[in-house]
């Protein structure tokens, strides 16, 4: 905690007023006490809070008297006066705070005034009159602050949009897949299975594949497979053969030479699924067997032991397990980067898809590119949320708010109120100013990624609640983080984030605000020279920094900040 200042009056200047009352207490002025806190001050969330406790010693407040107490803010150029506080004796008949001429007494309130950043550099005075039945003296005006630390006004606003990411897959492998089924103990294939849809399907696909200039064929892969109801040799070899059936079967039917082939000898994984599936009375029985035993041998032997179950399993489950699965594959060429990006500026006439159009704006160097990409998105795709959101958020980058809002807002009616749009008109409140709105709408948001916890982290610091903030920056390796944790004295873990963080002229000037806070001198010239080095203007920032005023006389840090 900061140990409050308490300022006395140095000097009394003496008025004749002709009142003995408020002549005595501007005589015995030194003897009043005042406190200010906190000390110093402090910006928090867009304000400075000011608490000040006045104590008047016994026989100083004379009975008849009043006193206006005015406190005022002053800087370079300018002022604010603080609410005033009227104070009364014991015989005067008013609303006043009522001081007691033996005892003495005292008042305290708090006063909240709009910060901005001239007042780092200021001073608090208290302004006062003593008056009885309106004749009076001024008080001599009394310094109770020095300066406001406004560290917390680092904050940076960058609260984070959500863009859809898109979908668009490079090299994407299209498949068409058909299982050819054998008799038990079986690997020759009956007539039926080659006039199967499935099995037709497999050819059309293949000469779809031949002619479509878009498709590059890569091969057949056949899997055999055995049920595990027969002797382990037996399956072994089934299994093999059924593979090797399958892939003539097929070349012959597609007109290939070459497949890939493998086999499963016994096909538990595919018997366990397909009994979860089922409806076979007390199958849990026999997938108690199969967790218990991993031996092949067993497991058969103790499910053959129950007959009525395994008569089931005979009917319904192990001759969908006497098979080879037969899958032909194809890769789809893509168009080059460059293709779709000039596609998406409307520089050519290929025809792209929405996933194209959002994969093209993040190639784009520009905003003006991305925007222009988008814009032609939403032509072409007028009815696709996405493309409006991602228009938004490159509006909101590029400082264009009023399309930004037309953007996020017909992203809103198309999605029906995504929590993505939702956190990015959230985002767009913030950068015009609107906290109470952002934070309405990444309220609402939440859900929607981690960037809405962490704007819910921004607003929180914004409004002064910075324990809360910290809590929903979590880990984030940003440097609001790590002012949130400066804001709530956890220095050596702000130091950790900010190491992880990106390294600006903010960051190296928040070190040097930790250096401070830990008497460190070297930290804080090291790190304010980079600082300033990286952005001239906190030069003046930090002359006028109560966080550097033990540093003040140093000549190390006198020769920074000239």
């Amino acid at each position: 905690m900061r140990k409050l200042h308490i300022f006395t009056v140095a000097s009394v200047v003496l008025l004749s007023v002709g009142c003995a009352g408020p002549k005595k207490m501007l005589k015995d002025a030194n003897t009043v006490r005042y406190q200010v806190s906190p000390n110093p001050l402090e910006m928090k969330g867009d304000s400075v809070e000011i608490t000040i406790r006045g104590t008047y010693p016994a026989k100083y407040f004379a009975k008849k008297a009043e006193m206006h107490i005015a406190p005022e803010l002053k800087w370079d150029g300018g002022s604010v006066v603080l609410k005033p506080k009227d104070l009364r004796g014991e015989s005067v008949q008013s609303n006043a705070t009522m001081v007691p001429y033996a005892t003495g007494g005292s008042f305290a309130y708090t006063a909240k005034v709009p910060y901005n950043d001239a007042m780092m550099q200021s001073e608090l005075v208290v302004n006062s009159k003593a008056s009885v039945k309106g004749k009076g003296v001024t008080m001599p005006t009394v310094k109770i602050g020095d300066g406001v630390m406004a560290t917390a006004a680092l904050l940076q606003n960058d609260a984070m949009a959500i863009d859809v990411d898109h979908q668009l897959r490079r090299n994407q492998i299209i498949t068409a897949e058909s299982n050819i089924m054998f008799q038990i103990e079986q690997a020759n294939i009956q007539s039926r299975e080659m006039n199967k849809p499935e099995t037709k399907a497999l050819k059309d696909f293949t000469k779809k594949v031949e002619k479509d200039t878009n498709l590059i064929y890569k091969g057949i892969d056949i899997h055999g497979y055995a049920s595990p109801d027969g002797p382990l040799d037996l399956n072994h070899r089934l299994a093999s053969q059924r593979e090797i059936a399958a892939g003539n079967a097929i070349k012959r039917e597609l007109n290939k030479k070459e497949f890939v082939g493998t086999y499963t000898k016994e096909d538990w994984d595919k018997f366990v699924i397909l009994l979860q599936n089922s409806n076979i009375q007390d199958k849990e029985v026999i997938l108690q067997i199969l967790s218990t035993y991993s031996d092949p041998d067993v497991r058969k032997a103790e499910m053959k032991k129950m007959s009525v179950i395994f008569k089931e399993l005979a009917e319904q489950i192990l001759p969908q397990l006497r098979r080879s699965e037969v899958v032909v594959s194809a890769t789809k060429k893509d168009k080059s980067d460059d293709v779709i990006f000039a596609a998406a500026l409307g520089q050519s006439n290929v025809v792209l898809t929405l996933q194209e159009y959002l994969f093209a704006a993040t190639l784009a160097n520009s905003q003006n590119d991305a925007i222009t990409i988008l814009k032609n998105a939403t032509v072409k795709f007028p009815n696709e949320w996405a493309a409006f959101n991602n228009l938004g958020v490159a509006y909101i980058a590029a400082n264009d708010f009023n399309n930004a809002l037309k953007a996020l807002n017909k992203a809103n009616e198309i999605s029906e109120g995504d929590n993505v749009v939702k956190n990015n008109l959230g985002v767009l409140a913030v950068k015009q100013g609107n906290l109470a709105k952002g934070l309405e709408y990444f309220e609402l948001a939440q859900g929607a990624g981690a960037e809405v916890r962490y704007n819910l982290g921004w607003a929180k610091f914004k409004a002064g609640n910075y324990e809360e903030a910290v809590v929903m920056f979590g880990n984030a390796p940003r440097f609001n983080t790590a002012l949130a944790q400066v804001m709530t004295n956890n220095n050596d873990v702000a130091l950790q984030t900010l190491n992880r963080a990106e390294q600006s002229a903010v960051a190296f000037y928040l070190r040097a605000v930790i250096g401070a806070r830990e008497k460190n001198l070297d930290m804080v010239t090291s790190n304010l020279q980079k600082a300033i080095n990286a952005d001239p203007a906190l030069r003046q920032r930090a002359k006028k920094d109560i966080e550097f005023k033990a540093f003040a006389q140093d000549a190390n840090f006198k020769a920074i900040v000239q």
